[in-house]
């Protein structure tokens, strides 16, 4: 190789490898700013369960007899990274300020005066949430500039994921049983109504139950019938044998004629007329006020059913946060990884530069 294609290649050398690595050294080495790492372990787990299985402390998790809520602990993860924490991070530990005073490295310079986008990109550089689909656990890590900052923040952030899931599962439980409630107090008052309604009518109508009043008329009317033919058939064996004129006939029409006015009267009263009041419509009536209130009061009975089992299911949907791993206070910065980083960076360099230098050769040979 001649002398000039080895100064290309130190040349080429010094730009992709030498030179970034000694930048790369440069920032690790002085201007990179130490992050502590605080971290814990929690999920969300149900309380409800049968009664009398309850399992304290550790041997729940163990266990399983208060099961991870997989769904909860989701919302948490997103409630974590959101906007809503960052500002309450803001509000008691004042981190916007603390984070901005840093101004050695460029990589995590912060404006205490950016828009809130631009805030929140960087407090989810610095906070992360994980989901453990194995084991259902929510590994939270909050990085700061200082041990007691990252754990500060860390038990913030905690205080108000407890807050978070109690209120969550509290609503579902509320909004449950203020429906079952509604539907009961609704249940309650049409019974009531309904009630009200046959009392009155029975009242009104001057009868206890309208079906076996008309029954009872029936009744009498067969029997009327059944006398008025008795006594029309005597009154026609008295005619063969005594003068139309005689004490006995005229005694006997009287007695039919008695029997056929009151059998027109009982049919007036249980027939139909335009005013209604007839027994058959009183019957009608009676029945169908009887319907309606026997419904009132089964739908009664099912709404309290129904509050009972919306109470028992509302127990069964509040959730808890259990931390599994408390908040720590790091003593040694986890991050930048300075000498992994390094080696990474040089790896890659030299990466880079192996295939820089084929491509060259490549193009030499051509051109030869």
């Amino acid at each position: 190789m001649s002398s000039t294609g080895k100064k290309k290649e130190w040349r080429l050398t010094i730009a992709m490898v030498i030179l970034p690595m000694i930048l790369a050294a440069v920032y690790y080495g002085v201007f990179a700013v130490d992050r502590y790492v605080s971290s814990a372990q929690v999920v969300v787990r149900q309380d409800g369960g049968t009664p009398g299985a309850q399992v304290p402390g550790l041997a729940t998790l163990l266990t399983g007899a208060n099961p991870a809520s997989r769904e909860e602990t989701l919302y948490l993860r997103e409630f974590i990274t959101s906007m809503d924490m960052m500002l309450l991070l803001e509000e008691k530990a004042h981190w916007i300020e603390q984070f901005s005073a840093q101004r050695s490295d460029v990589f995590f310079w912060l404006d205490e005066n950016a828009p809130r986008e631009n805030l929140l990109k960087y407090y989810q550089r610095m906070v992360s949430a994980h989901y453990d689909e194995t084991t259902g656990l929510l590994r939270v890590e909050v990085q700061a500039f200082t041990p007691e900052l990252s754990e500060q923040m860390l038990r913030i952030i905690l205080q108000a994921s407890e807050h978070f899931v109690n209120e969550v599962s509290h609503n579902i439980a509320r909004e449950q049983m203020k429906f079952a409630q509604s539907e009961l107090e609704s249940a309650r008052i049409n019974y009531a109504k309904r009630k009200t309604e046959l009392m009155d009518f029975q009242n009104i109508n001057k009868v206890l139950d309208g079906a076996n009043t008309a029954q009872s008329r029936a009744t009498i009317i067969a029997d009327l019938e059944s006398q008025y033919t008795k006594e029309q058939a005597s009154l026609t064996e008295m005619s063969f044998k005594l003068r139309s004129d005689a004490p006995q006939i005229r005694q006997q029409k009287q007695k039919v004629e008695a029997i056929t006015q009151q059998l027109a009267k009982e049919k007036r009263l249980l027939v139909s007329s335009p005013k209604g009041s007839q027994l058959n419509v009183v019957a009608s009536r009676f029945q169908q006020l009887t319907l309606d209130a026997g419904i009132a009061e089964e739908t009664y009975k099912a709404s309290v059913a129904a509050l009972d089992n919306a109470r028992i299911e509302a127990s069964k949907k509040i959730r808890t946060l259990v931390t599994v791993v408390s908040p720590n206070t790091p003593q040694l910065a986890l991050y930048p990884e300075r000498w992994y980083n390094l080696a990474t960076i040089l790896l890659g360099l030299l990466m880079l530069y192996g295939i820089t230098r084929f491509i060259l050769a490549s193009i030499e040979d051509h051109r030869d």
